[in-house]
């Protein structure tokens, strides 16, 4: 999943630990607002309501800019539905609900505990791949390498659980 689409507008997607996050500059262009620091003010007067699962910073490279990265507030949908639930705009409401229905996209049965697995071990599979064709690449393997086999060991251990614990 790379994107969503919100009443016709695009929406980049950044996966995390199986999760959809958007950036407060998608969120606020999504809500109407003409200023894209619009829902980091929403935040920052609402900080004390969001757990650590709701939003996060990461570090974005500059569009144009080689090397030069930027500090970026994502939110995961739950985040972004309470962004929703602060916004004062016409969009407001209908945000809400689409982000409820993409909570529910994500948890729907078809969506199985082995069918996330499978996705996982390819991702794995991807990422030793991608690091024996390129050994100038093998820095950025052990970057990427170890929270895809994180996640890939927590849903083994989901649908296997342990006779030890």
């Amino acid at each position: 999943m790379n994107e969503l689409i919100f009443d016709g507008r695009k929406l980049r997607v950044i996966e995390r630990n199986g999760q959809a996050w958007l950036t407060a500059v998608d969120i606020a262009a999504a809500l109407g607002y003409s200023r894209s620091d619009k829902v980091s003010r929403i935040y920052q007067l609402h900080a004390n309501e969001f757990r650590t699962s709701m939003t996060d910073l990461i570090e974005t490279p500059v569009s144009g800019f080689s090397g030069i990265t930027a500090e970026v507030r994502i939110f995961s949908l739950r985040g972004a539905h309470l962004i929703g639930m602060f916004a004062r705009t016409k969009k407001g409401a209908e945000f809400r609900a689409w982000v409820l229905d993409q909570l529910e996209a994500q948890c729907a049965p078809g969506k199985s505990l082995m069918f996330a697995w499978f996705d996982a071990k390819a991702a794995v599979d991807a990422q030793d791949k991608f690091a024996s064709m390129c050994g100038k690449g093998l820095s950025e393997h052990r970057k990427r390498k170890p929270p895809l086999a994180e996640k890939l060991k927590a849903l083994s251990d989901q649908i296997q659980p342990s006779l030890l614990n």
